[in-house]
């Protein structure tokens, strides 16, 4: 019987129907039975997926990038009218059609060629994200799981530590590195939706908005697009996923997953007698996105294997296995590359194998990245005022340590950068000498302490007028950071995958919000503030949730909880602020209504302790002086 849920009315029911999905689609697979959900669609375009998914897009670096109509997030969604944002995108889910999406090319890292990117509108990201929320519980109870691109608390760091890991486990040095030719754009849109429908997505209204998302036609080349999906598109990884997962699905039950008549107590001794006993050629799998890695234990049966995938995937998925860059590889001899990293083994009589692994950047993706820097060290010269020049000092920095936690993972990460920091030095001292600029002890500087504090090698500095300095970071402040296996009942859909995640990170889940809060403003309080109050619009009643969040539902005036909706007030700290900032989270406050009216109004002091009045005050004179 298909599974049909009530739509959301906060986000924690959303989160609990998300857990629900994952939980009712793993004991389906358990069972080795096919999971059936209905009524999508109306889970998809609640008020709460709305809201949240346009959050998630918010945080995205690319929001601001426009689509064919030109409209941005801030200005033409979080500016806007709360109900008018709501009922556009939810009217949108009835009869979808999607607009083209705008076409653009970016470089392909470490590489000449450059590869296209399809850009949606927002208004179509936007419901991309909402059909996101909702399948992706259902389809990551599913996935293979060791393919880690594309999916949550998963990356690459862990498909890398997996192929060391099981090299070292099983003494195996025979590598088939998978190149899938023009993979997004040969993805056969009917045979997508097949796959869809057998992974439980039975709402049909669902099927037809992602078919009309994948058909989309692109400007100045196609009305309707027949084969492909547009990278950049915010479904398109997971559809990836969804594509591949049947080529998973059948090499790991060749070895990996092989079911046999006899139960083993360990997997161990199962692949023990497979050797012995069966014809079966051992292989291990390990994919990130369209990128892949087969290992096994000779030449021979990499050969095999390379020609049984190829007639695999021309059979099954319309795809075609790059002759030119799917190469067999001993790693003994050679490296591989994978994930931006090179890897391969060396002897190591200490070792449990016999060998050790050497993990390197890849060398040409390193020397593109570090000339980018050199180029913006070079621009250096042309800033005008300290204030700009801090600025892009601060940003080369952040691409510099960019780098460098990318490529932490790598055993060899210092010998491959800290190379660089004598010709970004020299580069810095010769764009910088009008500037100022001195050599200064890096523990001497006052930016990026943490990291600056622990060496005393010499960087570029500039003086700023406070007497304190801003150094431009070495690439050679790196070191080797130890990445373990994938825990793979970590998932964002179970409360014991969120606390092995809080574990592993350190990172906190965000608080949960009050029910009253996280419900969408009522009419009532768009009347009360009035149509003319624009300040009061759907960025302000999205972000004062976050406000909430932020301040741990203490009232910041009185110090004491806020213990129910009617009793919360969002405070703008500053009202001269321009549309676009006013309701930026760093300008919003959570106070009890009581509380708020200390500050704006000529109120009895009586009830309030000194605390509240002193703070009342304090922000008073804030809202004066702006």
């Amino acid at each position: 019987m298909a599974q049909k849920f009530k739509a959301p009315e906060n986000e924690t029911e959303l989160k609990k129907i998300q857990d629900i999905m994952y939980k009712i689609t793993s004991k389906c697979i358990e069972a080795k039975e096919i999971p059936k959900f209905k009524g999508l669609v109306e889970i998809m375009s609640s008020e709460v997926v709305i809201m949240t998914a346009i959050h998630n897009i918010k945080a995205n670096k690319g929001s601001k990038t426009p689509g064919v109509d030109r409209k941005v997030i801030d200005k033409d969604y979080l500016q806007k009218d709360y109900y008018k944002v709501i009922t556009d995108i939810q009217d949108s889910f009835t009869n979808y059609k999607p607009d083209m999406v705008r076409r653009k090319w970016i470089p392909k890292p470490g590489k000449q060629e450059k590869r296209p990117l399809g850009i949606p509108t927002i208004k179509d990201r936007v419901i991309q994200e909402c059909v996101r929320l909702i399948i992706e519980p259902i389809l990551e109870a599913q996935f293979f799981q060791h393919s880690y691109g594309f999916r949550p608390w998963r990356d690459a760091h862990m498909a890398l530590e997996r192929i060391k890991d099981q090299v070292n486990r099983v003494g195996y040095y025979w590598i088939v590195e998978g190149d899938i030719s023009k993979f997004f754009d040969n993805i056969n849109h009917t045979i997508l939706l097949k796959k869809l429908y057998h992974m439980g997505i039975r709402d049909r209204r669902v099927l037809m908005i992602i078919k009309e998302m994948l058909k989309a036609g692109i400007m100045d080349e196609c009305k309707k697009n027949k084969l492909g999906a547009p990278q950049g598109g915010i479904i398109s990884p997971i559809l990836a996923n969804v594509y591949l997962h049947q080529m998973d699905k059948w090499i790991t039950k060749e070895w990996e997953n092989k079911t046999t008549k006899n139960n083993y107590s360990s997997k161990r001794n199962q692949y023990q007698s497979l050797r012995r006993y069966s014809k079966l050629k051992p292989t291990y799998l390990i994919r990130y996105a369209d990128d892949w890695i087969l290992l096994t234990d000779s030449k021979e049966h990499a050969e095999k294997w390379k020609y049984r995938i190829s007639k695999f995937l021309e059979t099954n998925l319309k795809l075609k296995l790059s002759d030119e860059k799917t190469l067999i590889t001993n790693i003994k001899e050679k490296p591989i590359h994978f994930v931006g990293f090179t890897y391969k083994v060396i002897k190591e009589p200490k070792m449990r194998k016999g060998y050790k692994p050497v993990v390197k950047p890849k060398q040409e993706r390193i020397d593109n990245k570090m000339l980018e820097i050199i180029q913006d060290i070079k621009i250096l010269r042309l800033s005008m005022h300290k204030e700009d020049l801090i600025v892009r000092i601060s940003k080369i920095n952040s691409k510099i340590r960019g780098i460098i936690n990318y490529y932490s993972a790598a055993n060899m990460v210092y010998f491959s950068l800290a190379k660089y920091h004598r010709r970004l030095t020299t580069v810095a001292m010769n764009s910088l000498r009008r500037k100022g600029v001195i050599f200064k002890p890096a523990h001497e500087v006052n930016n990026l302490i943490a990291l600056h504090s622990n060496y005393s090698t010499w960087i570029p500095a500039i003086k700023l007028p406070n007497e304190q300095f801003i150094g431009i970071t070495s690439p050679a402040f790196c070191k080797y950071q130890k990445i373990y296996n994938k825990n793979q009942d970590e998932t964002p859909f179970s409360s014991k995958g969120r606390e092995l995640h809080f574990k592993r990170t350190c990172k906190q889940l965000p608080l949960a919000r009050m029910e009253e809060i996280l419900q969408a403003p009522d009419i009532l309080k768009f009347n009360k503030y009035g149509k003319s109050k624009e300040i009061y619009n759907y960025e302000y009643f999205m972000n004062r949730m976050y406000a909430f969040n932020r301040d741990k539902g203490i009232c910041k005036i009185c110090g004491e909880p806020i213990i129910n909706g009617d009793n919360f007030h969002c405070h703008h700290i500053s009202k001269n602020l321009p549309l676009s900032q006013i309701n930026k989270v760093q300008n919003l406050l959570s106070t009890h209504s009581k509380c708020n009216k200390l500050i704006h109004e000529n109120i009895s002091q009586d009830g309030f302790s000194d605390k509240a009045i002193k703070n009342a005050i304090k922000f008073r004179k804030k809202l004066i002086v702006d």
